[in-house]
């Protein structure tokens, strides 16, 4: 999967979800997550589905892979699942396509 920003591999970082229809738009890598948003994606608490950066309506979420290990006949397995819950970051549709067309320009953060 590639990252939508650096359209890098995004590896399991997270998934880039287009809310209404659950489809997986791609991945966002951890460098792009860092590099963009700081750490701010970490506080996101929203359980209206907000956008993070302004008051929009979320269109896209970013929840991130959550790996889980099992040990199956004397082996350790791990897979991962995608993060479920409110505080999994969104993004307006403004701010997502700012993603897609400029990866280097900061984001501005309407408080």
């Amino acid at each position: 999967m590639r990252c939508v920003n650096c359209r890098k591999n995004a590896g399991y970082n997270r998934a880039v979800i287009e809310l209404f229809s659950g489809v997986e738009i791609g991945g966002l890598c951890m460098n792009c997550e860092r590099d963009e948003f700081g750490r701010h994606f970490d506080s996101s608490t929203d359980a209206d589905r907000c956008c993070s950066l302004c008051n929009r309506d979320g269109q896209v979420q970013f929840p991130r892979y959550v790996p889980e290990t099992h040990v199956r006949d004397g082996d350790l397995v791990v897979e991962s699942s995608i993060e479920t819950g409110d505080a999994v970051p969104c993004l307006c549709d403004e701010h997502f396509h700012e993603l897609l067309e400029e990866p280097s320009q900061p984001r501005s953060v309407t408080l």
